[in-house]
């Protein structure tokens, strides 16, 4: 009977143990259940919270609006346009400040925050607590356009004394040799890049503007490592390395790459090269104008004669003349070429010197107004004489003033006029020696019918043109002068 009794006894043990053991289960599954349903309705409860409110984390413009509702929200970004103040930051490392009311921004109530809240979930409630949710909403500034610009344009960096203008990267010939220069930036501003830069950063609620950052400069067309750059460079090398150097009364004229440079011509794809044409019409413009600088016949030219005066005359034969035709095609072949030194210009005649106006220091002096003539020979007067030249009050017969020089000498010469219709010379006058300068115009002897000379003479009784000389001074000069002797004559 006690056996029995001990095994009724550990069987209603385990039979104990188990029944508790379900109910422990039973209440911890409860408990389980009454969580979960607690979660979903925390959850739920979570969603409908911010069903009406911007979940955690919800940045709009860099402002954190999480938890706020729609009006919450724009009344805390209206501040940030109302009362914002904007720095603006030059290329030059300083800023000046503008503030909404300056601009006459507004707040724009009717702006698109509402499409952040629409679009949310608000059953990711919890999932805001841990990641940042940045927008963007390009429409919260109202502004009046004529403020907004009147006020920009009157900040010191847009003033037209201080904007400098960006300057395209070129090739240029300095020193001898071919470089690019880089382009620079410049500090113009581009006002209608700045003001939209301005009205975006109020409406995004930016404290600050990189003008340079949001590319509000005007900028070089053309920058160092452009393709277009580069051919120019390499093609200044092969075609206008010349350097042509010309010798002229008013200074050297000096034609190299500076020019050069600017006669190629580029094609349709950007590449420079040299047009034989275009470098012939260049070079045809530059000897012409090279022309008026070396051609001296019949220019003026200024002098120091007798006693010391300085004497200015124009007109005349004497001097030198730029062949331009033949000169330009030498000119081509030196570039071509690449040449460089001093070019001798082709010309027709010559002068005794650059020095003294051309005449250098061996000159006959005929002074037509004093009627006084003197030769100088390596910078002495030599000989000298009164005389008498044409008759001045007879324009056809008066002595033309100017520059010339000796062309002939020549011993025992009649003298004639024009010859006249029916065959015979108006005049025929046999001189001892003649030295012609000017055509039909030259000194010679005149003792023969002349015992005086200077004066007034030459008034009324004058010659036909020519130089009326006593015949021993004639006989001097003609001994001692050179053919292509300078003469100069002046009143």
């Amino acid at each position: 009977m006690d056996n029995m009794s001990n095994g009724e006894a550990v069987l209603d043990c385990d039979k104990n143990k188990k029944l508790k053991k379900k109910r422990k289960i039973r209440k911890e599954f409860i408990i389980i259940i009454v969580l979960l349903i607690g979660i979903v309705a925390i959850y739920l409860v979570g969603s409908f919270y911010f069903n009406k409110k911007f979940l955690n984390s919800t940045y709009i413009n860099d402002v954190n609006v999480g938890g706020l509702t729609l009006n919450e929200a724009n009344e805390m970004l209206s501040k940030t346009v109302d009362d914002h103040m904007l720095e603006l930051k030059f290329n030059d490392g300083t800023s000046e400040f503008v503030s909404g009311k300056d601009l006459g921004i507004k707040y724009n109530t009717d702006n698109d925050i509402a499409q952040v809240l629409k679009k949310q979930n608000s059953f990711a409630w919890i999932q805001a607590f841990f990641i940042k949710n940045d927008n963007t909403i390009n429409n919260l500034a109202l502004l009046d356009e004529t403020t907004l610009k009147n006020k920009v344009l009157s900040l010191n960096h847009l003033q037209e004394e201080v904007q400098i203008p960006p300057e395209d990267a070129k090739v240029e010939y300095i020193n001898n040799e071919f470089i690019i220069q880089n382009e620079v930036a410049g500090s113009t501003i581009d006002q209608d890049k700045m003001l939209e830069a301005i009205k975006l950063a109020f409406s995004e609620g930016k404290t600050s503007v990189d003008l340079q950052a949001q590319k509000c400069y005007l900028e070089p067309s053309l920058k160092a490592n452009d393709t277009k750059v580069q051919q120019l460079y390499e093609a200044a090398k092969q075609y206008a390395s010349a350097v042509i150097t010309y010798k002229t009364k008013s200074g050297d004229v000096i034609l190299d790459g500076n020019t050069l440079l600017s006669w190629l011509s580029v094609d349709e794809s950007g590449k420079y090269y040299r047009d034989d044409d275009v470098f012939k019409e260049k070079a045809t413009e530059f000897v012409s104008s090279l022309a008026k600088k070396i051609n001296s016949i019949g220019g003026t030219r200024t002098f120091v004669g007798a006693n010391n005066r300085t004497i200015t005359v124009s007109g005349g034969n004497y001097g030198i003349r730029l062949q331009n035709s033949k000169e330009v095609n030498g000119l081509l072949e030196d570039i071509y070429a690449n040449k460089v030194g001093v070019r001798t210009p082709v010309t027709t005649g010559k002068e005794a010197s650059t020095d003294n106006g051309g005449l250098g220091n061996t000159f006959v002096e005929v002074d037509l107004k004093g009627q006084h003539m003197w030769y100088h020979k390596d910078g002495q007067i030599v000989l000298e004489s009164d005389f008498v030249s044409g008759t001045y009050n007879d324009p056809e017969r008066r002595t033309p003033a100017g520059a010339y020089y000796l062309y002939n000498k020549e011993r025992n010469r009649v003298l004639r006029g024009t010859k006249l219709p029916d065959g015979t010379w108006p005049y025929e006058t046999p001189v001892s020696y003649w030295l012609p300068f000017n055509k039909g115009i030259g000194l010679h002897d005149s003792s023969s019918w002349r015992s005086k000379w200077g004066g007034t003479i030459y008034m009324n009784n004058g010659s036909h043109g020519c130089i009326n000389l006593p015949t021993n001074i004639a006989a001097q000069l003609y001994n001692n002068i050179e053919i292509n002797c300078p003469v100069v004559c002046y009143y």
